[in-house]
């Protein structure tokens, strides 16, 4: 190994920029004005605690939420907060059926839209966005010995003295 990231996780990279910024186009103008970073943060972690709240405390060996994340550009005056968690596995959990038991709970909120997909390697993909535009994308990764949650929060104003690729 060289030390670069690997193709799937740049692939993967790319993918949640692309849904980051589609998600915040979606919006009427892309941006929640009411919306500070501290609160775009603490809402994103809170799900992704959620998330890993749902997850067999059986098959969860460590827990690693990252503690600060980074600002991604929706439009030249707005970011969203970008952050993920990592939940190392152990006793060869089924993931299909951790994302679709993490897929009912969130089904059951109408502030939820889900989606299950598959990656190219098989393994299943769980989107989650929320009615504020915020997304969770929830994988096993390393060859199945991590669950991976990528997240942003929605679109906001972009703070006084801070821009995009900043870290928060």
């Amino acid at each position: 190994m060289t030390g670069r990231p690997s193709r799937w996780g740049l692939v993967a990279c790319v993918a949640v920029v692309v849904s980051v910024l589609t998600g915040c186009a979606q919006k009427d103008d892309g941006v929640d004005k009411t919306l500070t970073i501290d609160q775009a943060k603490s809402q994103t972690q809170e799900v992704e605690m959620r998330i890993i709240e749902l997850t067999p405390a059986t098959y969860v060996a460590d827990v690693r939420q990252q503690p600060e994340g980074v600002l991604l550009a929706c439009s030249p005056t707005s970011v969203t907060w970008a952050g993920g968690a990592t939940l190392t596995v152990q006793s060869d959990p089924d993931f299909t059926k951790i994302l679709t038991d993490i897929q009912t709970a969130f089904n059951a909120d109408p502030a939820y839209t889900t989606i299950m997909d598959t990656d190219y390697h098989g393994d299943p993909v769980l989107t989650i966005h929320d009615t504020a535009g915020s997304q969770w994308i929830v994988r096993p990764m390393k060859r199945g010995a991590t669950l991976d949650i990528s997240s942003s929060s929605p679109c906001f104003a972009t703070p006084d003295g801070m821009q995009r690729s900043d870290s928060y």
